[in-house]
């Protein structure tokens, strides 16, 4: 995604603070400090299921995960126009949408298990819907030939 949108909400906090009465000399420090602070709740709040799916893969509590990727995914299927403007609405700056990093992550959790067909049968939804997903097709391929890396390995050696 490009930088452009958070440059536009910098710059309007900056044209609201100088339209308040701020000098140039206090109106950018401000501006970028209210920046700062939208950007850290606007992170922390809307996207609160992806967060905590993300709180329980580092946990290794990979059901509790898989929950809350499932919810952060139906909440950004029912609110599509903020993963589609995540970049002015959440001021997040990733190419990928959060529908796609919850199904990615949805079928990470089966294939940290070893639950090779589950994670299989997930990362087939994630090319349904996102057939350009490279993540997906990786870790697709691996399952399908684990073997194929140990030998390109070795034969770099």
């Amino acid at each position: 995604m490009a930088i452009w949108p958070h440059l536009i909400v910098f710059a309007l906090f900056i044209a609201l603070l100088r339209a308040f009465g701020l000098g140039w000399d206090m109106a950018p420090w401000l501006g970028a400090l209210l920046y700062l602070g939208l950007s850290v709740l606007l992170q922390n709040i809307i996207p609160h299921h992806h967060r905590s799916g993300m709180k329980a893969l580092q946990n290794e509590d990979y059901e509790l995960a898989r929950q809350a990727f499932s919810c952060s995914y139906d909440y950004f299927k029912q609110h599509a126009w903020l993963d589609d403007y995540r970049s002015f609405f959440i001021l997040s700056i990733s190419n990928m949408s959060y529908k796609e990093m919850a199904l990615i992550n949805y079928a990470l959790c089966y294939f940290q298990e070893d639950r090779w067909e589950e994670a299989r049968s997930a990362y087939e939804r994630v090319l349904s819907e996102y057939p350009n997903s490279r993540m997906a097709q990786d870790a697709i391929d691996y399952i399908n030939n684990p073997d194929s890396e140990e030998e390109e390995e070795e034969e770099r050696y």
